[in-house]
């Protein structure tokens, strides 16, 4: 496992965390690794219901080691809250002695952390010794899978910091958590989809419910008729239903949610930001209703055609030809027309999850795109230094850094790429790439390799090459290299 991480962090410094069945550390259940970049960065995870989060480990007096999680981009608003992360290992923040840490002994919670050097340096540790097992008995070698199969349901930290965080800076970060909870964009010149407080502070009881917005958008609860539940997830299912005779699409929390008010802000936020937006190629906000918490519901149009991904799926059971034909470049047309749009406003929107499923399609193929992504950031505050789900993320948002708008035109090349082969991006290259027992390459390794120019997507010779041009400048690591919304636009109305 360990010359696996080596390989994957470039020989750089690391942090492995081990969660074992017996307290005598003989049963591997999973494992993680954290970088040691020097920074504070971000937890890149696939939970939904918890989204995103940094951490930042520091070295101590005396020579402990702490690891302590964040809420947001510069390690100073504390998680405050314990998350899993794999089978056995959570957020929980925690202090390692000298002692114990590069012990080849459990902790009181079965777990083993080892400081290695990596490759590249000296002082690795030999805890990983070959007397350790899997559950099933098989040697050390073969812990990936274990952390592979972990990896299925979260992606470990590809860009760590280590002993960047003194002492002074946390003690300090009281000081910042009242700011970094009323507002959770970046400083950067523009505004992400995070509505916040004006002036700072978190929403209160009274909260979006008085707001002028929300207000001028509420209809009655009892003219919203709702029928079959259309999906679910952790932010929020999504029904069929009629209002005032019209069929459409009825959202509502989860009902462990309702009944708490910092989740009811979140889901108003993102109702209050679609309903500034007004733009055809962007899902129109009908209306908002409730009588009390455990109602309260976000009325938006229907669309008759799914979202892309589910069409994509399709196109891939059925064989459907691969390449980008005329239809397919005209969905990508109109969503190029709403990022511009998004992207024109002042101030600047960012929509920062693009994807497949964020997607909308009418019966006769029009593209609207949807889900700005604001109930994840407020239901859980971590999405501080950016949204997106990770194989769409640029890879500044990835690493942590500051980004605009060119975050979203990465994420738009690889929905290129997913019209053009039906399959998830970078399903070619873990194809490709299997061990030796079969397993595809984790996602993980194919992030960190996305993140440093190793890997992008790509493109079949049934694509016009001027798409494939275009989209394989959207997926450039340097965000200068990448166009505007407006330049891919007027390319994919020259194509068309």
């Amino acid at each position: 496992y360990s010359s696996v991480v080596d390989q994957a962090f470039g020989g750089a410094a690391y942090i492995l965390i081990e969660a074992f069945n017996d307290s005598d550390c003989k049963t591997v259940v999973d494992a993680t690794a954290f970088q040691a970049s020097g920074s504070c960065s971000q937890v890149i995870m696939y939970v939904d219901y918890w989204g995103f989060a940094t951490y930042a480990i520091a070295k101590e007096e005396g020579g402990s080691v702490s690891i302590r999680y964040y809420n947001d981009s510069t390690c100073s608003l504390p998680l405050l809250e314990s998350v899993t992360l794999l089978d056995g290992i959570d957020t929980q923040d925690v202090d390692i002695d000298q002692a114990t840490l590069n012990s080849a002994s459990c902790d009181e919670n079965n777990l083993r952390r080892t400081h290695a050097t990596g490759s590249s340096g000296s002082g690795t540790s030999s805890s990983s010794s070959s007397s350790t097992t899997t559950p099933s008995g098989s040697s050390n070698t073969g812990l990936i899978a274990g952390a592979a199969a972990g990896i299925a349901v979260v992606f470990f930290l590809m860009l760590g910091a280590f002993w960047c965080v003194c002492r002074s800076k946390r003690k300090a970060s009281s000081d910042a958590v009242y700011h970094a909870q009323g507002n959770y964009s970046q400083d950067n010149g523009t505004s992400s989809l995070t509505v916040t407080a004006q002036g700072g502070g978190t929403l209160g009881q009274a909260g979006l419910w008085t707001d002028d917005v929300i207000t001028a958008k509420r209809i009655s609860r009892r003219d919203v008729h709702i029928g079959k539940l259309l999906s679910r997830g952790a932010f929020g299912e999504v029904y069929s239903g009629t209002f005032d005779g019209s069929r459409v699409a009825v959202k509502m929390l989860p009902p462990e949610t309702r009944g708490a008010i910092p989740n009811v802000n979140a889901f108003l936020s993102e109702a209050k930001m679609t309903a500034t937006m007004d733009h055809p190629r962007i899902i129109s906000l009908i209306g908002v209703a409730w009588n009390s918490l455990s109602d309260l519901c976000v009325v938006m149009e229907f669309m008759e055609g799914g979202d892309l991904r589910a069409l994509l799926d399709r196109y891939q059971t059925a064989q459907h030809p691969v390449g980008i034909d005329h239809e397919k470049a005209t969905i990508a047309l109109h969503v190029c027309h709403a990022l511009t749009y998004l992207h024109s406003l002042m101030p600047q929107v960012i929509h920062r999850d693009l994807k497949s499923r964020n997607i909308l399609l009418t019966e006769t193929m029009e593209a609207k795109i949807t889900d700005f992504g604001i109930s994840r950031e407020r239901l859980d505050q971590t999405m501080t230094a950016g949204v997106g789900t990770s194989l769409w993320m640029a890879p500044e948002v990835m690493m942590g850094e500051r980004y605009d708008d060119k975050a979203d035109m990465f994420s738009f090349g690889v929905v290129l790429s997913e019209l053009d082969a039906h399959a998830l991006p970078y399903a070619q290259a873990k194809e490709k790439n299997r061990d030796s027992d079969g397993r595809k390459l984790p996602d993980t390794i194919l992030l960190q390799q996305v993140a440093m120019g190793r890997l992008r997507v790509e493109f079949s010779e049934s694509t016009p090459q001027s798409i494939v041009d275009l989209g394989l400048a959207c997926v450039s690591v340097d965000p200068k290299m990448r166009p505007t919304a407006a330049e891919a636009l007027y390319r994919l109305q020259v194509v068309l």
